[in-house]
């Protein structure tokens, strides 16, 4: 919970600067959670951005420390190529202490959207930080069609798990996710075919790591809520189906 108040407490310090307002589109689990749920569905780990421009990361990163460092203190960082990322680590106040981290990640080659940006207002209030911002994010369709492309290409059961809250939860534009998901796959040279999809799927369900990934993250009542099977066959009966290609033939393929 105390992690969980402090990624609060900076995604509005963050958005309270201008700079960051007009830089940074927030985006991931976190933004999914946070700005379009009342309750949010899991714990979050982290902060996902990405740059707006295509320009030196340089002066977004200070006003980022300028906002965080005061009380946060000096994160440690490091970039890669089309990435930028910040640690900042701190020890909870409750018993038993325990260090934690707090990691920043920008993505600085992503300079694209299918759909309008939108602003969300997003407030916190409690003894420990009172605040309020205008938060840069994607849609909700935008969110989801880069969050099954992130289901596709890495092993991280929380991604699975999030497309199954929203679709708990909230109606969406199927057609609108699909063609969200192809763009992005295509702006980033990459594609997935229907059966692609479908096996890449089938085989995250025997995957211990992948499954066990969410676990952690799920407070008790979405712990007993969760059907991981459930989750399994939305995605492949709402999403992977509507792909372009034939279905995938099993493991004789």
């Amino acid at each position: 919970m105390e992690h969980d108040l402090i990624l609060s407490r900076a995604i509005c310090e963050l958005y309270q600067h201008p700079v960051i307002g007009e830089n940074l589109v927030f985006r991931g689990g976190t933004a999914l959670h946070k700005l379009f749920f009342a309750q949010g569905g899991r714990f979050s780990e982290d902060l996902d951005f990405v740059q707006i421009h295509a320009k030196p990361i340089g002066d977004t990163v200070s006003i980022i420390r300028e906002c965080l460092d005061p009380w946060l203190g000096k994160p440690n960082w490091k970039q890669k190529q089309g990435r930028f990322t910040m640690y900042y680590r701190f020890e909870t106040e409750s018993k038993p202490v325990v260090a934690r981290k707090v990691k920043i990640e920008i993505n600085t080659r992503e300079h694209f959207n299918v759909l309008p940006l939108v602003r969300k207002k997003y407030s916190v209030e409690n003894t420990w930080f009172t605040g309020t911002a205008n938060v840069l994010t994607y849609s909700l369709e935008e969110l989801m069609g880069t969050k099954l492309r992130a289901l596709y290409q890495r092993k991280k059961g929380r991604d699975l798990y999030d497309y199954w809250y929203v679709k708990k939860h909230h109606s969406l534009s199927g057609a609108a996710v699909i063609k969200i998901f192809q763009q992005y796959m295509t702006h980033g040279n990459q594609s997935a075919s229907r059966a692609e999809y479908e096996k890449n799927i089938f085989f995250k369900q025997m995957d211990g790591v992948f499954t066990n990934d969410i676990m952690p993250l799920l407070a008790a009542p979405f712990l007993s809520e969760y059907d991981m099977h459930e989750a399994f066959q939305m995605v492949m009966n709402d999403f992977a189906s509507q792909l372009p290609g034939d279905a995938w033939k099993g493991n004789g393929e």
